[in-house]
């Protein structure tokens, strides 16, 4: 048997998009999939259905994670991240490289990255399956995360039970990792105090990092930051009726609940990132979108700032359809 060590150290979003090449591998070539991937998004992939191992890299434990690999047996490798590092890791585990990445990053700058090999990034993921096996054909791919275990199942019915949340339940991704990529507190605080007055209080999600942010958001709302796994918020997201979010790993985990979403898009190419069922607004600059992790226009973020509260509090209730 074939055992293909898939190789994604970028962030969340990037690993759950890469899901499908699991699939891919699973049903065309019958092998043992593992894969690699960043500590923060490795529980994403327990219990998934087309991954066998789930190897979760940290800095310091690389020589622990090349011994786990290879005492599995793992004997080929697919660098999807790119990444130059990543390349070393599979050629020290003694696998056969189906490909490498050579790309690295100084500060801000990333040298060396590859090429897209598709528009959209679940099809360039998807197409890594070439380095592997010639020719196989794909479509309608919808990425899959891991399961969770019928207590937990449980648990989350019981909290979302004793819960109100008002006409409509309204999940809300507020922040992430890189800062040119969110919105304003101010828009947040206005399309919260919108939903109020229709009898909705959103849930705002998160991590822990983003508890004190959230708190300064103007509005009755409903704060879960930290409280959940992710994983356990992609359940959550199916009981939910719409999600406003940014461009952020939390919203392509929501996307697989496959519930209308509301996604505000600066600089990330939403044709690139978004999920496809969602309505995107951003903003018409020139600019947009520039895929830097520094901006550059005279106004910081003002790509972000030209997306307006009225803006979306359309958007909510044409989704919604409520008189907004």
């Amino acid at each position: 048997m074939r055992k293909i060590l898939v190789i994604n150290r970028l962030g969340i979003g990037d690993v759950v998009l890469t899901t499908p090449l699991a699939q891919l591998i699973k049903e065309n070539l019958s092998a043992r999939v593992g894969f690699v991937v960043a500590a923060k998004a490795a529980d994403l992939l327990v219990h998934q259905p087309y991954i066998d191992d789930v190897f979760s890299y940290k800095s310091k434990s690389v020589k622990t994670l090349i011994k786990q690999i290879k005492e599995l047996g793992y004997n080929e490798a697919v660098i999807v991240d790119g990444r130059l590092t990543s390349t070393f890791l599979a050629f020290r585990a003694g696998c056969q490289l189906r490909n490498k990445g050579y790309g690295i990053t100084i500060g801000k700058k990333r040298l060396f990255s590859p090429k897209p090999h598709a528009r959209r990034a679940i099809l360039d993921y998807a197409s890594y399956i070439e380095y592997l096996q010639p020719n196989i054909h794909f479509d309608n791919l919808s990425p899959v995360i891991g399961k969770l275990d019928v207590a937990t199942y449980q648990k989350i019915d019981e909290w979302f039970n004793n819960q109100s949340f008002g006409a409509k339940t309204v999940l809300i991704v507020s922040q992430g990792l890189t800062e040119n990529k969110n919105w304003t507190q101010a828009g947040f605080s206005q399309v919260t105090q919108g939903l109020n007055q229709q009898d909705i209080i959103p849930i705002y999600v998160g991590s822990r990092e983003n508890e004190a942010y959230i708190n300064q958001i103007v509005g009755e709302k409903v704060s879960i930051a930290g409280q959940f796994s992710l994983r356990e918020l992609a359940y959550i997201a199916t009981k939910a009726d719409l999600c406003i979010t940014i461009c952020s790993g939390p919203m392509h985990v929501i996307a697989t609940a496959k519930i209308p979403i509301i996604a505000l898009y600066g600089p990330t190419s939403p044709e690139r990132w978004a999920p496809s069922h969602a309505q995107v607004l951003k903003s018409k600059l020139s600019c947009v979108p520039c895929e830097t992790l520094a901006c550059t226009h005279t106004v910081p973020n003002y790509c972000m700032q030209e997306i307006t509260p009225a803006m979306v509090l359309a958007a909510v209730g044409k989704q919604l359809k409520l008189e907004v």
